[in-house]
């Protein structure tokens, strides 16, 4: 449930890599683990840097609007490597309920088994989200946000990242 998503600003991402995919098409590497097509097909798209190889490559280290971290999906393949323990309503660590980020590299997912709570996405992205029991909210890397409770609650938090080398 998005209670109050209406509006939410973009989230900007930086361009760590690129690859070609055909004369007038290159796939961006974005910091935050996902990737972005971008063709050139006017008037639908204009993008005449991507049939440059050295304008698509003056790209890398730019910034770019990323429209899945928008909708908050996880980079695909990305796995559990840690966990909170259980808080509930008596026992929720003070800095989740204050303006926190996850670290670079890292995504978290936020799981409620008993209760609700609001994830709130601060600015730019401006963002209420309701967390209950069966739908957990996915939290983007390097996004400011903070936990509201609303009464008798338990939780706890995964972090996600890229699968290892041996899986």
């Amino acid at each position: 449930m998005n209670p109050d998503s209406e509006g939410a600003g973009p989230v900007v991402r930086t361009i760590v890599a690129l690859g070609r995919e055909g004369p007038d098409a290159v796939v961006l590497e974005l910091d935050c683990g996902h990737r972005r097509h971008v063709r050139h097909r006017p008037p639908l798209s204009d993008a005449p840097w991507v049939a440059d190889e050295q304008a698509a490559w003056s790209r890398v280290g730019q910034s770019i609007e990323c429209l899945r971290c928008e909708q908050r999906q996880l980079p695909e393949g990305w796995v559990v490597h840690r966990r909170t323990a259980d808080f509930d309503e008596h026992r929720t660590p003070e800095g989740l309920r204050r303006s926190h980020r996850i670290r670079a590299g890292v995504w978290g997912r936020l799981v409620v088994t008993r209760g609700a709570l609001r994830l709130c996405f601060e600015p730019p992205r401006g963002e209420v989200v309701l967390a209950t029991p069966g739908d957990p909210v996915v939290i983007p890397t390097g996004l400011p946000h903070h936990v509201q409770l609303m009464g008798p609650v338990c939780f706890y938090v995964e972090f996600l990242r890229p699968p290892g080398p041996d899986g």
